[in-house]
């Protein structure tokens, strides 16, 4: 501890929880060049290069990233104990963000046993659309559904899902569980939005075995509301198999005679790298990936 530089940890620590000089800067009040030459500082007295800088953009090196999870540890630590001394019972939240199909389904139950598990761990959910910025928002984690859009954080596949055909047991007994069957009124469409352009609709699950009227049914915009309105008893829907489970568990909804279609891309996790070492990433991963 003798002859290290202080002043300058807070600095390379925003710089490596947000990514860029000018975020940090930001956080702590100071120009970004204040915060570049704090770094520096600390590169000097450590003898190594913490960021490799191309622009605006900053990521850890090596030594950067083997730096970084002890030193937050570290100012977390201090600022802990200083609350403490203070009598402040604040405690930092770790920020989960989700696309709204996610969060409205199976994300609360699949987070229920880790929270209760977990004693004190205090998480914010955040349900937005992609993309989310991770810097600007504080995001520590995003679940998104295949795309590249953060390709420069950690990123690791969760599961993979496959589209089925849902309806409540008075549906089926109406209209019977044959989708070949089934009258075009009581066909829900879901338009997937840009990142599933591709979706299957109910013409991919008929094979071309008859017309659709896409007119004559229910139209949707997201996978959550195709859901809601099958459990109103509105009609057939096709969504995600793990959206649905917990409802087909229970017997709200049963499935509807169709093959069931592969979704190519998988659903996701993504984190700054800065924090992989963090317990409660890994603990948070490894659920999400059991669940699935």
């Amino acid at each position: 501890m003798a002859g290290t530089p202080l002043k300058p940890l807070p600095a390379f620590e925003a710089a490596a929880r947000t990514g860029s000089f000018a975020a940090a800067a930001r956080e702590l009040g100071v120009t970004s060049a204040a915060v570049s030459q704090q770094v520096k500082v600390l590169e000097h007295f450590w003898g190594r290069t913490l960021f490799l800088r191309q622009g605006n953009r900053l990521s850890l090196t090596d030594a950067g990233l083997s730096a970084y999870p002890p030193l937050a540890n570290a100012l977390t630590a201090i600022g802990d104990l200083s609350e403490r001394m203070q009598g402040i019972t604040r405690r930092a939240r770790f920020v989960l963000s989700a696309l709204p199909s996610v969060a409205e389904t199976w994300l609360p139950l699949r987070l229920a046993d880790w929270l209760a598990d977990g004693g004190d761990r205090q998480v914010d959910i955040r349900i937005e659309d992609d993309p989310v910025d991770f810097n600007r928002d504080r995001v520590h984690m995003r679940i998104f559904h295949g795309h590249s859009l953060y390709a420069d954080y950690c990123t690791e596949v969760l599961f993979r899902d496959r589209i089925i055909a849902i309806a409540t047991p008075a549906v089926i007994a109406c209209h019977g569980a044959s989708v070949p069957a089934l009258p075009d009124k009581i066909l829900i469409h879901t338009d997937w939005g840009t990142d599933y352009a591709t979706g299957p609709d109910w013409s991919d699950f008929l094979s071309g075995e008859r017309v659709i009227d896409a007119g004559a049914g229910l139209r949707v915009t997201t996978s959550s509301a195709a859901i809601q309105c099958a459990l109103a008893g509105l009609g057939v829907a096709l969504v995600p198999a793990m959206t649905a489970k917990h409802h087909l568990e229970a017997g709200r909804l049963r499935r509807v005679e169709a093959p069931e279609m592969q979704i190519d891309r998988p659903y996701s996790v993504a984190y700054p790298h800065a924090i992989k070492d963090w317990p409660i990433v890994g603990s948070l991963v490894e659920c999400l990936r059991r669940s699935g």
